[in-house]
């Protein structure tokens, strides 16, 4: 029972892709010594639409094999609520009400962050957790003055959330107490020596990862640790580009034509004829529905994304198209032609975004591709 206790934690556990846009990752889980002490701890990064990142890093309360299981739900919890576009603070009331529903003798802390990388801006919530660390290249690490916020599973309270801004090359780190707090120091000691370890180089983020460690040095561990840094930068205002059109009939024209000149400033021409019909169709809805003028952004990363803000809160809803019918065929496109597609809801209206895969102009293909 005890080995699959462990097993089972090792298994809910992530393995997170060490670049994504905007955002360099590393992190460690360092299970406890006693296998009998095997707990909560979880992280994860969670690529959200319009390129944002979101960073999650949570402890259930308690030992053994009911509270790996409770880690693994709140965590696909997290990442469902994450994808809707949920700020923080309302992620984790939404996360309390859930954790509420599945269990009412497990508690847990959570802290999760969103880093927008074309507003170069960080918004944080804390649900009970110990607050993150963020530094700077050189500098002592700068312990983050956010509010604490209940545990998960109290119920019945409110979160806040803080934002600030980010400096290309800042580090956020995240972390349970497993990390700082041992049977021979508290954890504002250990959080001192953190803050010291953190004066970094500009060194692979693998390697800052190994000198937190080592300065912490946790052996022998009587509850398990996760430690998870992201090293941040920037998408070049040069990679966007983003207009506003009146909800009149020749704003899906304008639409066409500014997609067409921004693709082929970033020699993305190739991609045009997608791109401006996708959106066509995604315009042409906003037309139906939008009272104020609706907003068009690019973002050229690893891939071209395209987001269509208005101020309707109605969402389109996928449907199959009968045969004989005119309606219902806009999403069907977006959904064949599109590599991933979806939809959110803002506080003034809602966004349906794409993305589209850069690939090779078919000039420059190999032959037979």
């Amino acid at each position: 029972m005890l080995e699959l206790a462990a097993a089972l934690q090792r298994s809910l556990l992530p393995q997170l892709p060490s670049q994504l846009p905007g955002v360099e990752i590393a992190y460690r889980y360092l299970p406890s010594n006693d296998v009998i002490q095997v707990g909560g701890d979880w992280f994860d990064a969670i690529m959200l639409p319009g390129k944002r990142i979101g960073l999650v890093v949570g402890d259930v309360m308690g030992h053994g094999v009911a509270s790996a299981m409770m880690m693994g739900q709140l965590r696909t919890a997290v990442q469902t609520l994450a994808v809707l576009g949920l700020p923080p603070h309302e992620l984790l009331r939404h996360l309390d009400e859930a954790a509420r529903r599945l269990s009412d003798t497990h508690l847990a802390t959570c802290l999760y962050a969103v880093y927008d990388p074309v507003s170069r801006r960080c918004t944080l919530a804390n649900a009970g957790h110990l607050p993150p660390v963020l530094a700077r290249p050189g500098e002592p690490g700068r312990i983050l003055d956010i509010p604490t916020g209940v545990p998960i599973g109290v119920g019945g309270h409110a979160f806040d959330a803080v934002e600030f801004d980010i400096d290309d090359g800042e580090t956020l780190v995240l972390f349970t107490d497993g990390l700082v707090e041992t049977s021979k120091r508290d954890f504002s000691d250990g959080l001192e020596i953190l803050r010291a370890a953190l004066p970094l180089p500009r060194v692979p983020l693998e390697d800052a990862c190994d000198t937190v460690i080592e300065a912490l040095d946790t052996a022998p561990r009587g509850d398990d640790a996760a430690l998870l840094m992201a090293r941040f930068r920037s998408i070049p205002a040069a990679n966007v580009a983003r207009w506003s059109l009146e909800p009149a009939p020749r704003a899906a024209g304008q639409a066409r034509r500014l997609v067409r000149r921004a693709l082929a400033r970033w020699d993305l021409g190739h991609l045009s004829p997608v791109a401006e019909l996708l959106v066509t169709e995604l315009v042409g809805n906003s037309i139906r529905f939008a009272s104020r003028p609706i907003g068009l952004r690019l973002l050229h990363t690893d891939t071209l994304t395209c987001e269509v803000h208005d101020d309707s809160h109605t969402l389109p809803v996928p449907r199959t198209p009968h045969e004989l019918s005119e309606n219902g065929r806009g999403l069907s496109i977006i959904g064949s032609l599109s590599h991933r597609w979806g939809t959110n809801r803002t506080d003034t209206g809602k966004i349906v975004w794409f993305e589209l895969e850069p690939g090779l102009p078919a000039a420059e293909r190999p032959p037979g591709q």
